[in-house]
């Protein structure tokens, strides 16, 4: 696998590991090591199999971008890289160790266009560029993990669901656009035929209601879940029973964490009333 910077140097997961360590509890600091090969290492290392590792990679990347460690040119090139490199390796595959790859570059994006909302480093048409391919990882994944025995997180549908409300919360990204992005991230939660059991629901309902905060998206949203009830009535036709259950649950998991999110919003009455019959329709 090709890394950023192609460095001649690699550095052992064990190695960058203690390295990383060592700059997280500040006895070693970005100036005291070579980024280039440290930032090519945590590429190659951001789905690590090993939770340790993994972990680690991110909240380096996390704290060397909030606290403007890297420069904005490194940004450009690490969100490129994760967009072309990262985002779609191994998809399509299920059960396999390219989900951590995955999950984990997209909340990498999610950081880096955090720090486009605060700053303006990056081109309008390289978030809406991010954007339709955020959308099409979602149509395409097919790992739903949520945590995975001994290896740790991998959390696809929550980690997406970070960027989704990341670029919403974009005013890169025109508001006509925010619930496209919410409605396929909605889809799928629907649509999964494996049951979501570790908090994915109150993630996706985040990104949901940032978009109702922006005052955009609420007529397609009640609409949407007007349709629910016929969605899982067509997939009944086509499940197993198991399978169909998983998805029953997933769809009143989600309604019943959307109508707790609105519940202080009086403007959200009728999406209220809206969550209600569906619910009782299910």
């Amino acid at each position: 696998m090709t890394t950023l910077f192609q460095s001649d140097k690699t550095v052992e997961e064990s190695e960058l590991l203690r390295l990383l360590t060592s700059i997280n509890n500040k006895e070693k600091t970005w100036e005291d090591v070579d980024q280039e090969v440290v930032l090519d290492a945590m590429i190659l290392h951001i789905g690590s199999p090993s939770s340790d590792l993994r972990e680690m990679v991110y909240r380096s990347f996390y704290m060397s971008i909030i606290h403007d460690l890297l420069d904005y040119e490194t940004l450009k090139k690490l969100l490129d890289y994760s967009v072309t490199h990262l985002l779609f390796k191994g998809i399509g595959e299920s059960g396999t160790d390219s989900v951590f790859t995955r999950a984990f570059t997209t909340i990498l994006i999610a950081v880096i266009i955090n720090k486009d909302i605060e700053v303006d480093f990056l081109p309008k048409n390289t978030l809406i560029e991010v954007k339709n391919e955020i959308k099409k990882y979602i149509e395409l994944e097919r790992d739903v993990r949520g945590y995975v025995p001994v290896k740790g997180w991998a959390h696809s549908i929550a980690h997406v669901a970070d960027t989704c409300d990341e670029l919403i919360k974009s005013e890169k990204i025109a508001e006509v656009e925010n619930f496209p992005i919410i409605e396929i991230l909605l889809k799928k939660y629907c649509t999964t035929p494996t049951g979501f059991l570790h908090g994915e629901d109150d993630r996706v309902v985040t990104a949901v209601l940032t978009m109702l905060n922006k005052k955009v998206g609420f007529e397609e949203l009640k609409q949407f879940v007007e349709e629910i009830p016929g969605l899982l009535k067509s997939q009944k036709e086509e499940l197993s029973s198991e399978k169909y259950w998983f998805v029953m649950a997933n769809c009143k998991s989600l309604l019943k964490s959307l109508f707790i999110g609105i519940s202080d919003d009086p403007l959200c009455n009728s999406l209220q009333h809206t969550i209600r019959k569906s619910l009782s329709q299910i």
